[in-house]
């Protein structure tokens, strides 16, 4: 059986705090020792993924990580070990042979004090040890080292103040490692076949495998993000702990904004994946500042990229924890079973991994820099800028880019989190929702290319094509039983808008020809370009038949669209069967009712509403008929002139009345509803 330490935390913050705080005080005390920063920063990450690889090799021989990933960090190992030996074997014969010990000593010091600390974590959460005793036995591991370090500075030839502040850089960083390494640690020390199948299950559900790909790349472009840009800033005491205090400042301020963005209504109920891409571009622009920094370096200039970096990292991190729970619901979905804290371990691991990997790949860089510098180590400001390179942070931005790919490409809104928490627990009443089981199986465990660009762009059209939702305080949704909102056409400008602004989840109505590129190619040059003179016949059919047409039908396919059969009255049944499954499975639906061959030009009202078709109405009743319950039609006026979306009175279907009265007191009240909204 396996035997692994047991959960003390609420999840796995991305970022290795910890290793980033030994980092920076091997970097401060070699600036001292040495007056090369880039000497002990190497010597710690170099020792530090030793033992991190060392501490993982019974999991990576499980196959737990993937043969392209080991052959991977295998190869890093190599070269990175060839450098470090270059840089063991050059630096004595540079720097002064006894400072250059003392710097090792201290840097061996530090990686002990982590170990003795992993380890008396792992002790302390299989003795289920609380969380007082557990940060009182990590200070005592952090007080252990101190009379050896003490001894060893006051009897090296630096001078006494030099020795206090190292001394007291010890202490610091080995305080702010004691708070952040109240994170979940597991020790796992084998998977026995029935762990071994599930985790293989795991890897076939989509939705996992994206949030894990995003995590795990993510982890690794902060190790490099972090490591480059402090490392540009350790040329001195004063700058290394300016940048400490303004890094832990914008972590904690972006940590805890976050938080409250997240708390808000206005974002409570948005995919956070969308937060994620936010702060993805925030950290590019940071490290595209960076870049620009590196030919005119100013300390200003370089703290703006430090505070992006690390601003953008800790939304996306933190978004990303606050998904958690969510995902523990996707394997469970996905498996059919609760894989208990072993979905937690797999995570814990691989995302060490992670680390290790993103690490390894700095200190490839800083190695570079130090081995083949020019004949000489950067030793000050100028040389240290020389000697940086932009393609050093390309790893970095690769892999940023990387992750907003995986971002964009993750399948699940927040409409469908709330779906699969309703799924899960009727599935606990024992109860069963067929549709709803499907519509998730199709977005959970299946691969869609749906919605992967979809949210881009309506991102980016809301920012410039802006409007305001008025009347929300007509719109009381009812907790089990979605609505069906009527809405005006406008030509293209109502389904525009309402796929826009509308602030609920909803599936619409489409005629069954826009989802075809041919009949597409054809309306939008009969009707959009019918006027233009601008363009040859020839480029505009060109354009629309290559271009338009296959973004239009993709967008009707992006946004779950219902097809309408309209010309085909066998074929419309189905059109009813699918809307009704989809209320079944929890989805508003949109309809524009409106008869454009009821007008004289044989077009849509641009303003106020044509006549409508009746047979819509028959959702509400094919609904009640196979639930029982009552839904509700919600009119709403896209008005094109006032860029605003307004909401009118609700009216109820009532079972009781006879279906032909009650199709026209339907029809005939929203109609009259719609018109009155337009004149608003």
């Amino acid at each position: 059986m396996s035997q692994r330490a047991q959960k003390h935390s609420q999840g796995h913050e991305l970022m290795n705090i910890d290793a980033l705080f030994a980092f920076l005080y091997c970097t401060l005390a070699s600036t001292i020792l040495t007056e090369l920063p880039i000497i002990g920063g190497a010597m710690y990450l170099a020792t530090h993924c030793a033992v991190m690889f060392f501490h993982s090799r019974r999991n990576l021989r499980q196959g737990i990580i993937s043969k392209g990933l080991r052959i991977t960090g295998l190869a890093l190992v190599i070269l990175v070990s060839l450098l470090s030996l270059a840089l063991m074997t050059l630096s004595p014969i540079s720097i002064q042979s006894a400072n250059f010990w003392f710097e090792t000593v201290l840097v061996l010091f530090v990686i002990l004090r982590q170990e003795i600390s992993r380890y008396g974590l792992e002790k302390s959460a299989l003795e289920k040890r609380k969380t007082s005793a557990i940060l009182l036995r990590l200070f005592l591991v952090q007080c252990l080292f101190l009379p050896l370090i003490a001894l060893m500075l006051f009897l090296s030839p630096i001078s006494r103040s030099a020795a206090w502040a190292l001394l007291g850089g010890y202490a610091i960083s080995g305080l702010l490692e004691c708070l952040s390494l109240n994170k979940v640690r597991y020790t796992l020390r084998g998977y026995t076949d029935d762990e071994k199948d599930t985790l293989h299950k795991l890897s076939k559900v989509h939705a996992y495998r994206i949030y894990q790909n995003i995590a795990l790349i993510m982890t690794a472009a902060m190790q490099i993000t972090l490591v480059i840009v402090y490392t540009y800033l350790a040329i001195s005491a004063e700058t290394m702990i300016v940048s400490l205090g303004l890094g832990m400042l914008c972590t904690y301020a972006a940590f805890f904004s976050t938080d409250a963005l997240l708390k808000k209504r206005i974002t409570k109920t948005r995919d956070k994946s969308i937060l994620i891409c936010i702060g993805l571009a925030v950290w590019l622009g940071g490290l595209f500042n960076f870049i620009g920094t590196l030919d005119h370096p100013t300390i200003w200039q370089s703290a703006i990229s430090l505070i992006l970096c690390t601003v953008g990292a800790t939304v996306c991190t933190r978004s990303m924890s606050r998904m958690e729970a969510d995902m523990e619901r996707v394997a469970i979905f996905g498996l059919g079973k609760n894989p208990g804290s072993l979905l937690g371990v797999i995570m814990h691991f691989k995302l060490e991994y992670a680390t290790i990997l993103g690490q390894l790949i700095a200190l490839l860089g800083l190695l570079l820099i130090s081995v083949f510098s020019s004949g000489a180590y950067p030793a000050d400001w100028g040389t240290l800028f020389q000697s940086f390179s932009p393609l050093l942070t390309l790893p970095a931005v690769c892999l940023v880019m990387a992750t907003l790919v995986f971002a964009l490409m993750f399948p699940m809104t927040w409409d469908h989190m709330a779906k699969l928490r309703r799924y899960l627990d009727l599935q606990a009443e024992g109860k069963e929702n067929v549709p709803l089981k499907n519509q998730l199986e199709a977005v959970v465990v299946k691969k869609s290319l749906k919605h992967y660009g979809i949210k881009v762009i309506i991102f980016i059209l809301r920012l410039f094509y802006p409007h305001k939702v008025l009347g929300r305080e007509n719109v009381h949704l009812d907790k089990d039983i979605p609505c069906i909102f009527i809405s005006n056409h406008g030509e293209i400008y109502g389904p525009v808008a309402n796929v826009l602004f509308l602030p609920y989840s909803f599936r619409p109505w489409t005629i069954s020809e826009m989802m075809d590129r041919k009949v597409i190619a054809d309306n939008v040059c009969d009707g959009f370009f019918a006027n233009q003179k601008v363009l040859p016949k020839g480029l505009l059919h060109f354009i629309v038949d290559k271009i338009a047409a296959p973004f239009l039908a993709w967008v009707m396919r992006s946004v779950d669209s219902i097809p309408v059969y309209r010309e085909n009255p066998r074929k419309l049944m189905l059109t009813f069967r699918e809307t009704v499954a989809a209320m079944e499975a929890g989805d508003n639906i949109l309809i524009f009712p409106e008869n454009s061959l009821s007008t004289d030009d044989k077009r849509y009202q641009k303003e106020g509403v044509s006549e409508f078709f009746t047979g819509f109405t028959m959702v509400a009743q094919l609904y009640y008929n196979r639930t029982g319950k009552v839904p509700q039609f919600i009119p709403l006026y896209a008005n094109k002139k006032k860029r605003t979306i307004t909401f009118g009175n609700a009216l109820r279907y009532d079972p009781e009345n006879n279906p032909n009265d009650e199709k026209e007191r339907i029809c005939t009240t929203l109609r009259d509803e719609l018109n009155r909204l337009a004149k608003l």
